[in-house]
């Protein structure tokens, strides 16, 4: 039988694979990750709503690191007129809302592939700026500029109240994340809340 021997140089090359391999697993997380808009269902108020979510992370040690994430909320409102000479003519107005929540998050698992998050409950945010929140061209026609003005601000804050509850939701549902693989083309595929994601790298840290 064929002895195999190995030099001291091919031992410590053998070891620094598999260091790299070790350290790979550890920091595949490293960067910002978005996924595909989701459907908000049963959104008071809405006619359509849907949700991005981008999900950062820091580079982790062995046990796990920080995360932020964000969600930009799209959100399709069909209401009546304000004019009050055609009462009945309705329109459409659009809103857009950013959120944002902070948190650490720890590998649950020797092969670094299931996570769990723990978010800050301070760090929660929702804006809705007015000046994104737009209208149906057939009601702006006619319209004077301190009205419209008027109506924005209104309909951001009427928004921002319903929107902060179904933000929180939607971010608690980030609470693990598992079956995690990182794929060669920047695709991560993994499963949340019991259903199948895939997201995307779209930026890495500084």
């Amino acid at each position: 039988m064929k002895i195999l021997k190995f030099t001291p140089i091919a031992i410590l090359s053998v070891a620094a694979a598999f260091a790299l391999s070790s350290c790979s697993k550890e920091t595949h997380l490293e960067g910002q990750w978005m996924g595909n808009p989701e459907r908000i269902a049963h959104l008071s108020g809405a006619s359509d709503a849907t949700a991005t979510m981008t999900l950062s992370f820091d580079q982790p040690d062995k046990k796990g690191g920080t995360v932020m994430l964000s969600a930009v909320i799209e959100v399709e409102q069909g209401i009546a007129s304000f004019s009050t000479d055609t009462p009945d003519d309705p329109y459409e107005t659009s809103v857009t809302a950013t959120a944002n929540a902070t948190g650490k998050y720890v590998f649950t698992d020797d092969d670094y592939e299931d996570i769990a998050i723990t978010l800050d409950p301070g760090s929660f945010s929702l804006s809705v700026d007015p000046s994104g929140v737009t209208f149906a061209q057939n009601i702006i026609d006619g319209q004077q500029q301190p009205v419209l003005d008027s109506l924005a601000a209104a309909t951001a804050a009427q928004w921002k109240t319903i929107l902060t509850p179904a933000a929180r939701e939607l971010f608690n549902r980030y609470t693990t994340i598992d079956d995690i693989k990182i794929h060669h083309d920047d695709i991560m595929s993994c499963e949340i809340d019991d259903r199948d994601y895939t997201l995307r790298r779209v930026g890495v840290p500084d």
